[in-house]
């Protein structure tokens, strides 16, 4: 399961896939209205937020994750989840590392791989984020939020050909060009992408087509 905000791409799981607890899911809402909060610079609401959320995490430990089958990978991701919507990365970074060292299945390696090259792509580190987003992607080859975080990553360290030869790719996987997929949900909400575009042939064309199929 995956969600997107207008600033941030994140990657969430379950125990059920698309199934989430109560404390999960209303985890998942307070790190969304964080997010928001965050970017209004509502400082109140922020520190309230952030109290709730720290209570949510502590309680989703002291459960051992309610029952996740892979408790020492969830909790840390958890908290890694909370803090990257409190804007602390290099914090999300260290707490994601840990959930990777303790990755039960290939589903959970590509979710902690992809949010640590996210956050790198964050913080500057672009090298380092290319470097996640080669192992994220041997792990899920196909996987559209890995190769947008990657192309993003591959740009910004230089790799300019490179990061067009993926936004190719995606132009001939038409049936990605419709509401509701991750591809779109990044074309539409990923401001990064938009300010990339000037530079990346293939990717002005993909947002073109994508605006006539939306409007049409």
């Amino acid at each position: 399961m995956s969600t997107l905000t207008q600033q941030h791409a994140t990657l969430i799981t379950a125990p059920n896939p698309g199934k989430l607890s109560a404390l999960e899911a209303a985890m998942m809402d307070g790190c969304n209205s964080l997010h928001e909060a965050v970017a209004a610079g509502d400082d109140e609401r922020i520190a309230s937020l952030r109290a709730d959320l720290e209570a949510m995490v502590d309680r989703y430990e002291a459960t051992e994750a309610e029952g996740h089958p892979h408790p020492r990978w969830a909790v840390p991701h958890q908290r890694a989840l909370y803090l990257s919507a409190a804007g602390d990365a290099e914090g999300a970074i260290v707490y994601e590392q840990i959930a990777l060292e303790h990755a039960g299945t290939a589903r959970q390696r590509e979710i902690s791989l992809g949010n640590i090259a996210e956050r790198c792509l964050r913080l500057g580190r672009y090298d380092e984020a290319v470097e996640y987003f080669l192992q994220a992607q041997q792990v899920a080859p196909n996987s559209t939020p890995i190769m947008l975080t990657g192309a993003q990553a591959l740009y910004h360290a230089g790799f300019v050909a490179e990061a067009n030869n993926i936004f190719k790719a995606f132009l001939g996987m038409p049936h990605l060009l419709k509401q509701g997929t991750d591809l779109t949900a990044y074309l539409d909400y990923e401001t990064r992408l938009h300010a990339m575009a000037g530079d990346l042939p293939a990717l002005a064309s993909l947002l073109r087509r994508w605006e006539e199929v939306s409007c049409g």
